[in-house]
């Protein structure tokens, strides 16, 4: 049964999504070892020339967007036709599940490592080394990165009040007309959308795979990967398929007790007076360093780490942007930027803090050497993140509601994407998407990453991802000539 071809489809953008899909595929799965190599010297080329830029247009966003916030504008109400408004909490519910998906839990345990092993060679004693490694991935996930989601969601939610029938892609804001032009446009929006999904679920599926291998105690093998990709397939096309309101909302909410359970239940059974005194001591310094974390370059922590993480949230913007508007009818741009800002950033820096605070209390009690194992290969970033949570009382519990949360997350990410797949593949911004047209886009974010992860070709999409964020620096600059444009606009009327 072929699902019948709407008028109201933008039949540009399903075609794009397609072909980038299968273009993009067909070059890295023709040589996966060789695509993989060339995607990353073109990246480390790309990062070291726009090091600066990255760096300061970044943390110019965030003040940009705390200015409007703060300013008289920051009144102006978002309006959206034929578009739900929700509470606060659910909205927020929504942006942060949207937002992070299960790479939040992934980094929180092991990232600190990288940070230690490449600052130990350097000229840092211990304690500094270690107050560094805490302190980085606090920032590298909070507000810097959550300005860079939100500019995206208060462009579009400007030009869509201003214009009702506004398309949800690049070209739609733009008011762009020209047609070579608009496929530019949102070729750049589609291909960030898809290099994304291949990147969070090649990064995501090991890890709940290597979660059900220990708990079930049996082997990881293929059947089980499948296993995991069908479980989470039809969780989230499901959610997908019933949209926002009975799906999306629904999961969102759901995950958010659940992470706050989780993370509380770590904090009471882990060390607690440890975390608690480590993790206020992280805070102060990250307050005290922003200017220094965002502003130096040069450094193999800058280049290597924060440039990529600012490249890798450009590349991700399009979709969380594109999906925070949609859930944001009613809303101030005050009340959209700075919850955005800080929901995001609260959430993120406290599951960073509680569970890195556990990895590094295990590494220096001398219990688990994390830094020495994940350097000599002996485990991989998986093995480490279960090793930590099972050193914890009935940590088989733990480990189980830590992957249905990893689940969740990779599901409430991925149906989000499949909604704005969805909602950019219609003529207008205040049509709504069949339920059909979401279940396709949830079909197609599936087939790709599964290819890739079976078949290799992970790392090339990861490149491919941020490479893609470099022409976004000159579509970040016109978004914000459009926010400013727009307001202006919108206070003369």
């Amino acid at each position: 049964m072929f699902i019948k071809i709407s008028p109201e489809w933008n039949k540009t953008i399903i075609f794009l999504s397609i072909v980038l899909s299968l273009l993009l595929s067909i070059y890295v799965l023709s040589d996966p070892a060789g695509s993989s190599k060339f995607l990353f010297k073109a990246y480390d080329s790309l990062a070291t020339f726009f090091e600066p830029t990255y760096m300061y247009g970044s943390f110019t966003v965030l003040i940009f967007l705390i200015f409007i916030a703060l300013s008289k504008y920051g009144d102006i109400e978002i309006s959206l036709e034929n578009k739900e408004i929700y509470s606060f909490f659910s909205w927020g519910s929504m942006l942060f599940a949207a937002g992070i998906g299960a790479a939040l839990l992934y980094w929180s345990t092991i990232e600190w490592i990288e940070y230690f092993n490449i600052l130990k060679t350097q000229n840092l004693d211990f304690d500094s080394a270690l107050l560094y490694s805490r302190a980085y991935p606090i920032f590298h996930w909070s507000f810097t990165a959550w300005a860079i989601y939100c500019l995206p969601a208060i462009a579009f939610g400007l030009a869509i009040t201003i214009n009702q029938s506004a398309k949800l892609t690049f070209s739609g804001i733009f008011n762009v007309n020209n047609k070579f032009f608009e496929v530019l446009f949102d070729s750049l929006f589609i291909g960030a959308i898809l290099c994304g999904a291949g990147v969070g679920l090649g990064l995501s599926f090991p890890l709940i795979s290597s979660i059900l291998s220990n708990v079930l105690n049996i082997e990881r093998t293929i059947n089980l990967d499948i296993f995991t990709i069908i479980v989470c397939l039809v969780i989230f096309a499901t959610s997908a398929y019933l949209g926002i309101q009975k799906g999306i909302k629904r999961l969102s909410n759901f995950n958010i007790f659940l992470v706050l359970l989780f993370l509380f239940i770590v904090f009471i059974a882990g060390p607690t007076q440890y975390i608690f005194t480590k993790s206020i001591e992280s805070y102060v310094f990250l307050v005290t360093q922003y200017s220094e974390l965002s502003f130096t370059t040069g450094t193999v922590i800058s280049k290597d780490w924060t440039v990529f993480y600012w490249a890798w949230w450009m590349a991700l913007a399009p979709m969380v942007g594109a999906f925070i508007v949609n859930i944001s009818n009613g809303k101030s741009l005050r009340t959209i930027i700075l919850g955005v800002i800080f929901i995001g950033s609260i959430g993120c820096m406290i599951s960073m803090s509680i569970l890195s605070n556990l990895s590094i209390y295990l590494f220096e009690s001398g219990i688990l050497n994390s830094p020495a194992l994940l350097e000599d290969g002996m485990l991989t970033r998986e093995q480490i993140i279960i090793r930590t949570l099972s050193t914890l009382d009935y940590s088989n519990y733990l480990l189980i509601g830590f992957g249905v949360i990893c689940i969740i997350f990779l599901c409430t990410t991925y149906d989000s994407t499949s909604y704005i797949l969805a909602s950019a593949s219609m003529k207008s911004s205040n049509i709504e998407s069949s339920g059909n047209l979401r279940l396709v886009f949830a079909i197609l974010l599936v087939i790709q990453p599964t290819l890739l992860m079976f078949l290799g070709g992970v790392d090339s999409f990861k490149w491919i991802m941020v490479i893609f964020s470099v022409p976004l620096l000159l579509i970040y600059l016109l978004l914000m000539i459009s926010v400013i444009r727009n307001i202006i606009a919108i206070k003369k009327t």
